[in-house]
C-alpha cells in the first residue's frame, strides 16, 4: 500500500528532517539514506522500519539541515607558518621592501589553518532520528490504513459477487443429470428407433455422469474460502499473505469446477469467478 510521513525536528545535533514513504510491492524491500555523518546509524534505521512494516517497498530519507553546533574550530600549520616567515623575510630583504610581517598578513596565506570538524554525537543524533522515524511512521501508517480500508471495501463487494455466481452455478448443476438423462434417451431412441433400450445400462450412464460432474464438495469448499476471506479482512494485523494463500484454495477449487462442468453457461460463470479472483489476487498483493 502506499503512503508517505514527513517529520522535522530541532536539536542539538542540528535540523533533521524524516520523510518516509512506501509503494506497492508483494515484498519488503526498505531503501535508507541517511547524512554521510550517521550512515553508520543505518542498520538501527532499518531494523525500526523492518519492525513496524510487513511489505511494501519502503523508502526513508533523513535531511540534515543545520549542524552549525559541530562546525568545530581550526588549527594552525606552525610549520608552514614559519617557512613563510622565513621565506618572506629573505623576499623583503632582496626586494628592499618596507613593512612588518603580521600575524594576520600570515593567516591569509594558503593552507595556514584548516578547520577541524567536532566527532557528531552518533547516540544523540541517533535518538533524533528515531523520533522522527517514529512520528514519519505514523503518518504514513495512517495513511496506508485509510487505503486499506478502501480496498476492504472493494474486496467485499467483490467476494458478494463471487457468492452470487457461486449460487447460479449451483442451482444450474442441481438440474444437470435430469437434463442429461432426458437428453441421452432421446439421443438413443434416435439410434434404436423401435429396438427396446437396456434400462440399467442407460442408468449405469446416468450414474456415472452424475459422479463425473458433481461438485458439491467444491462448492462447499469454496464457500469456505470466502467465508475464511471475510474473517481475515476483519483482523487488525497483517493479512496479506493469508489472503494470497485463500485466493490459491479459492482458484484451486474453480479449476476443479471448471473441468467439471457440462454446460456453456456454468463454464462462462466459472469464467467470471477466475476474473473476479484475478482482481482480488492483484489487491491483496498491495495488503501488508
Amino acid at each position: 500500500m502506499t503512503g508517505f510521513g514527513r517529520a522535522e525536528i530541532d536539536s542539538k545535533v542540528g535540523k533533521f528532517t524524516v520523510e518516509l514513504s512506501s509503494i506497492n510491492s508483494r515484498f519488503l524491500e526498505v531503501v535508507v539514506r541517511l547524512p554521510r555523518p550517521f550512515g553508520a546509524l543505518e542498520p538501527q534505521a532499518r531494523e525500526v522500519l523492518n519492525a513496524e512494516v510487513g511489505r511494501g517497498k519502503v523508502s526513508l530519507f533523513v535531511n540534515l539541515t543545520d549542524n552549525g553546533g559541530s562546525a568545530g574550530h581550526s588549527l594552525i600549520n606552525r610549520e608552514l607558518a614559519k617557512e613563510y616567515c622565513r621565506e618572506l623575510k629573505k623576499l623583503k630583504q632582496e626586494l628592499k621592501l618596507e613593512g612588518e610581517l603580521t600575524v594576520s598578513d600570515l593567516l591569509t596565506l594558503p593552507e595556514i589553518t584548516r578547520p577541524t570538524a567536532t566527532e557528531p554525537d552518533q547516540e544523540l543524533a541517533w535518538t533524533v532520528i528515531k523520533g522522527g522515524i517514529s512520528k514519519a511512521l505514523k503518518a504514513m501508517q495512517a495513511m496506508r490504513a485509510r487505503e486499506g480500508k478502501n480496498l476492504a471495501v472493494d474486496m467485499r463487494e467483490r467476494l458478494k459477487t463471487m457468492t452470487d455466481l457461486m449460487d447460479q452455478i449451483e442451482k444450474e448443476t442441481a438440474g444437470a443429470v435430469e437434463k442429461y438423462a432426458k437428453k441421452l434417451a432421446v439421443r438413443i431412441n434416435e439410434l434404436l428407433g423401435s429396438q427396446s433400450i437396456d434400462r440399467a445400462r442407460l442408468e449405469e450412464e446416468i450414474a456415472v455422469f452424475a459422479d463425473r460432474t458433481d461438485i458439491a464438495e467444491e462448492c462447499l469448499r469454496f464457500r469456505s474460502h470466502i467465508s475464511q476471506f471475510q474473517q481475515t479482512l476483519r483482523q487488525t494485523d497483517a493479512v496479506g499473505r493469508r489472503l494470497n494463500f485463500i485466493l490459491q484454495e479459492m482458484n484451486r477449487e474453480v479449476n476443479t469446477i471448471g473441468s467439471k462442468a457440462s454446460d456453456f453457461d456454468i463454464s462462462a460463470k466459472v469464467i467470471s469467478l477466475k476474473e473476479e479472483i484475478e482482481k482480488l489476487r492483484e489487491q491483496a498483493h498491495n495488503v501488508e
